[in-house]
C-alpha cells in the first residue's frame, strides 16, 4: 500500500489522506525553523555542510555535530515540543531538543539560500546514488546477554521507526529531485507559505507520485517536502559543483 498525505495540497493528485497538523501554528514553526537555519549555518557554516552532505544523524556523543544544537540558534522550548510531536516523539526535558530531520530540513535550505547562485545544476546523471547513514538496530539483550527492559526496548523501536522514516523520505526526496531537478529547485526559490510556494510544490506532484516507494506509508505537509528537497539538491548539486560539471 501507498500512502501519501499532504497538508495545503489540496489539488494534487497523489494525495490520499491528509495529515495532523505539524503544529497550532505551522506557519509560527516554519520561520522559527527558518531562524534556526540561517542562525546556525551563519555561526557554523563548515559544520552545517558537513553535516548535510553527509547524510548522518546527529550523535549527542559527537562534540562537533552537538555544536549543531547550539541554544544561541535553537527555537524556544514550545516550539520544540511542537516539533517533537509533529514527529510522534516523546523525549524528556532532559533530552528535548528537535528531531535531527527537522535540523537537517533547515539547514539544507539555509545552504541553499546562501549558495544558491553557485548551485545550478540540473543534470545529476553522473552523480553516484547518495549515502544514507542507516539507523542501529533494535536489540533486546544487553552486553552481557542480559533482557533489556520492555519500555527501553519499545524507545528503541520509535528511535529506529523515526529514523528509517526519514531515510525513506530523504530517498524520495533524492528521485524527485534526480527527476526533475528544475522544478525542484524552483520549489527552494520560493517565499514560504505564500501561493507561489504552493504551485511549485504541486508541480513536483507527478515526479513525487513516481518516486514513492510500494509498501511504505509516507507522509507530507509542505514543510518535510520542501525541507526534504533542499537537503537532495543541496547534495546532489553539490557533487556537481565539486566535480567541476555544473550544468
Amino acid at each position: 500500500m501507498i500512502r501519501a498525505a499532504f497538508l495545503g495540497f489540496s489539488a494534487l493528485a497523489v494525495v490520499a489522506t491528509a495529515a495532523p497538523a505539524a503544529s497550532p501554528d505551522p506557519k509560527a514553526m516554519r520561520k522559527a525553523l527558518a531562524d534556526y537555519g540561517k542562525c546556525i549555518v551563519k555561526r557554523e557554516p563548515n559544520k552545517t555542510r558537513d553535516f548535510v552532505l553527509g547524510g548522518g544523524f546527529i550523535s549527542r556523543r559527537d562534540q562537533d555535530e552537538s555544536i549543531l544544537l547550539s541554544a544561541e540558534c535553537m527555537p524556544g522550548e514550545e516550539m520544540v515540543r511542537a516539533g517533537l510531536a509533529a514527529r510522534g516523539g516523546t523525549v524528556s526535558r532532559a533530552r528535548l531538543r528537535l528531531p535531527d530531520v527537522m535540523i537537517r530540513w533547515s539547514i539544507g535550505q539555509a545552504l541553499f539560500d546562501r549558495d544558491q547562485a553557485k548551485l545550478t545544476a540540473t543534470d545529476f546523471a553522473g552523480v553516484p546514488a547518495l549515502a544514507y547513514e542507516q539507523p542501529f538496530p533494535v536489540r533486546t539483550t544487553d552486553r552481557d546477554g542480559k533482557p533489556i527492559p520492555a519500555e527501553r526496548v519499545a524507545e528503541q523501536q520509535r528511535r529506529f521507526d523515526e529514523k528509517a522514516g526519514d531515510v525513506a523520505l530523504s530517498r524520495v526526496g533524492e528521485c524527485v529531485v534526480r527527476a526533475d531537478a528544475v522544478k525542484s529547485r524552483a520549489v527552494l526559490l520560493t517565499p514560504m507559505d505564500t501561493p507561489e510556494e504552493l504551485a511549485a510544490l504541486q508541480a513536483v506532484a507527478p515526479a513525487l507520485s513516481n518516486c514513492l516507494p510500494q509498501g511504505q506509508t509516507l507522509g507530507f505537509d509542505r514543510m518535510s517536502l520542501r525541507g526534504t528537497l533542499a537537503v537532495a539538491y543541496y547534495r546532489l548539486a553539490s557533487a556537481v559543483q565539486q566535480n567541476g560539471a555544473a550544468s
